[in-house]
């Protein structure tokens, strides 16, 4: 390979490789490097083909209910799904499957608190998924 060619391609190739991963680095690596997750419950949808998940992510301190969509046969990495809602404080929940389609948050927090299609360092929204709320004590 001739030297200009590799002086090209090099540069080239580290940002194309920045470019790929900034919807990972939006709130910095060292906060998502340093964050702590727990899966609460995990459920898996009437059809078998997706699994919803209530997890706990703890960024800079700071708590979060988050419920993730995946397919069922993806590994359980918190990148791998959609983010269906979460919560920006901590709270009591459980997802349940209505329909294939369509899952039911049942929890304890301020509904105000809930944020559908966002969560921390998620940009991927669950557009094909019908969320509700059911606010009771659990």
């Amino acid at each position: 390979m001739k030297r200009r060619t590799k002086f090209i391609l090099i540069p080239g190739i580290i940002i194309l490789a920045v470019v790929a991963t900034l919807p990972f680095w939006g709130m910095g690596p060292a906060v998502f490097l340093d964050s702590e997750r727990a899966v609460i419950s995990r459920v898996t949808s009437p059809d078998g083909k997706r699994t919803a998940q209530v997890e706990r992510i703890v960024v800079g301190g700071e708590p979060s209910i988050v419920v993730m969509v995946r397919p069922a046969w993806m590994p359980d990495w918190y990148l791998a799904g959609c983010a269906a809602t979460s919560h920006h404080q901590d709270a009591t929940a459980r997802v349940r499957w209505v329909s294939n389609s369509a899952i039911d948050i049942r929890h304890s927090g301020e509904q105000r608190f809930w944020s559908t299609g966002s969560a921390p360092f998620h940009n991927e929204a669950c557009g094909d998924l019908l969320v509700t709320f059911d606010n009771k004590r659990l």
